[in-house]
């Protein structure tokens, strides 16, 4: 059994259950989203990291300044810049596999950012400009989704979703089951009412290195090489 830091626990036996599952229209999901309704014309599923960041407590100067994290770009600008940004590079990942040794991945309790596009070397491991218009698919990598890591067992993954549902008309929070191929960085299981394709595991935010206010950081944590994915 995994060793989790204390703020991981709270995350995933406090902080999460008391808003998911939940659906647009409940009170447990208007913690995660309240201004969302039916065809605004965008997802939910950035709600939720905000939602935990929030009660893990983020520095007012720090979010003031755009460095919190909330919202597709501002969540992978802001773990760039304190360093808790962890760049999935799927040719790194295919040489540790190559080499026996257990590639570099996230765990539970981390942010996980999808992106599809050829920026994969470049976009993904970037501060994007967040004020420029379309500015997510800053060169040349697009972040599609976020969500947060729950567990995971051989290549089958548990992660919890806001953003589930056909947008048009409603939105939920899930947990949901996911498949995880850690040589490609393909990632299959976060399905809307019509489906959608495999997309790429761009990087995710490593919890326990963000300097959150709740005094449950993990001293010197960094980026890990932890077996949470195997093909």
């Amino acid at each position: 059994m995994e060793q989790l830091s204390a703020r991981r626990r709270r995350i995933l036996t406090q902080i999460l259950p008391a808003v998911v599952p939940s659906t647009y229209g409940d009170n447990r999901f208007g913690e995660i989203d309240s201004n969302w309704t039916p065809g605004c014309g965008y997802t939910t599923c950035g709600g939720l990291p905000a939602y935990v960041s929030n009660h893990l407590g983020q520095n007012p100067s720090h979010k003031k300044r755009g460095y919190g994290l909330g919202g597709l770009i501002g969540m992978r600008n802001a773990a760039l810049r304190f360093g808790a940004w962890v760049h999935h590079d799927p040719l790194a990942t295919q040489a540790s596999i190559a080499r026996g040794e257990a590639p570099k991945l996230p765990r539970p309790g981390d942010y996980y950012l999808l992106c599809s596009g050829r920026g994969r070397s470049t976009g993904c491991n970037h501060i994007a400009p967040t004020s420029q218009k379309m500015a997510w698919r800053y060169k040349g990598a697009t972040i599609e989704h976020v969500g947060i890591i729950v567990e995971a067992k051989g290549d089958l993954g548990r992660t919890a979703d806001a953003g589930q549902g056909y947008s048009k008309v409603t939105q939920q929070a899930l947990y949901m089951f996911c498949r995880f191929n850690a040589a490609t960085g393909r990632m299959t299981g976060e399905v809307g009412a019509k489906g959608r394709p495999m997309r790429r595991l761009c990087g995710w935010v490593n919890i326990d290195a963000f300097p959150f206010t709740d005094g449950q950081a993990v001293v010197g944590a960094g980026p890990q090489h932890v077996k949470w994915w195997k093909e």
